[in-house]
């Protein structure tokens, strides 16, 4: 409820706070919270389809929670074969059409699936109405659904349908101010719950034979004083959650990256030095580029290399990548 609704209201705050929209919008923060927990505190086994931009993709999971621990191992059904094994620490891919097996170094803090879900779901009620909708029925199990809607046209929305015993996330639509879905995913068969085996979560793919890519682990920095570029245009809501320096393996001098997020979209900008990063090998992107529901555009500002992307609509991309400055511009300095 807003506070222009309110003001025109003449009824105690006491009976206000008992109004059904109250106690739904209530309700439907504690099914985010529940989708959130249930995501990583869970042992499942599933087939889920996934649908982005023109592709569509029939995956299995297997997900085992030990405490904190998370072991995770996914098998592509359709389309090219690869096989993905994910523990808190790594991820390795197997491509068994290439012979070949990438390991990927990952954080600790690193979200799994499924992650739409925000950790504290209050943040989004400045930028999204989020309320209960209808129950059904997802991969035969009953389902509680939640529908977030944003509040301008900066952010897509949000219908995602929870397991009712459990609270695990079933299925999850990203939908755009015209109502139409562009990204989904939903479980076609699921069980939660019981004992996952080690041999459940060891890739059938050995790898023997194959050649191996070892991406070494990043090197991220807190920008701190050394940040040179800065965002002057964001949409309401959006705040600075990440500001690194990033010294990646293919690249000569540190990447400074910039993330920004309302509480559920997430936008990364990237900035680097054209003679140093990308020099000889790629121009990077240029203009406005888009695949499904994630945006990207690219400039050059003076010697450097500006790309942002995010699952955001264009107009959002458009306005933070035509503001991005050093630090010097946008404080008038020399």
């Amino acid at each position: 409820m807003t506070s222009s609704r309110l003001s025109k209201l003449s009824l105690p705050l006491f009976f206000i706070l008992l109004s059904p929209a109250a106690l739904a919008a209530d309700t439907a923060h504690d099914w985010l919270m529940k989708m959130n927990r249930a995501a990583g505190a869970l042992n499942y086994d599933g087939v889920f389809v996934y649908q982005h931009a023109d592709q569509l993709q029939s995956m299995r999971i297997i997900h085992r929670a030990d405490g904190n621990s998370r072991r995770e191992r996914l098998v592509a059904l359709s389309g090219v074969g690869r096989e993905v094994i994910r523990t808190d620490s790594e991820v390795r891919c197997y491509l068994p059409d290439e012979n070949a097996v990438l390991v990927e170094h990952r954080k600790a803090d690193a979200k799994g699936f499924p992650n739409l879900v925000p950790r504290s779901p209050g943040e989004l009620d400045e930028n999204y109405d989020i309320r209960l909708g209808k129950t059904g029925r997802v991969a035969n199990r009953k389902a509680q659904s939640v529908i977030i809607r944003p509040k301008d046209p900066y952010r897509y929305g949000y219908h995602l349908w929870a397991d009712i015993d459990t609270g695990l996330l079933l299925k999850a639509y990203l939908i755009d101010h015209h109502g139409s879905i562009l990204e989904q995913f939903m479980f076609t068969q699921v069980s939660v719950g019981g004992k996952i085996p080690d041999s459940d979560l060891e890739p059938q793919t050995k790898g023997s034979g194959y050649v191996w890519y070892h991406e070494p682990a990043p090197t991220d920095t807190p920008a701190q004083g050394a940040a040179g570029w800065t965002v002057t245009q964001l949409p309401k809501g959006f705040i600075l959650s990440t500001h690194m320096l990033r010294k990646l393996a293919n690249r000569e001098l540190p990447v400074e990256q910039m993330v920004y997020s309302d509480g559920l979209a997430v936008i990364s900008v990237f900035v680097e030095r054209v003679d140093a990063g990308i020099a000889g090998r790629s121009k990077g992107v240029s203009g406005l580029t888009a695949k499904g529901a994630v945006n990207a555009y690219g400039s050059r500002v003076g010697t450097h290399q500006v790309t942002v992307v995010g699952e955001v609509p264009v107009m959002t991309i458009r306005l933070i990548g035509g503001s991005v400055v050093p630090v010097r511009a946008a404080s008038g300095g020399n």
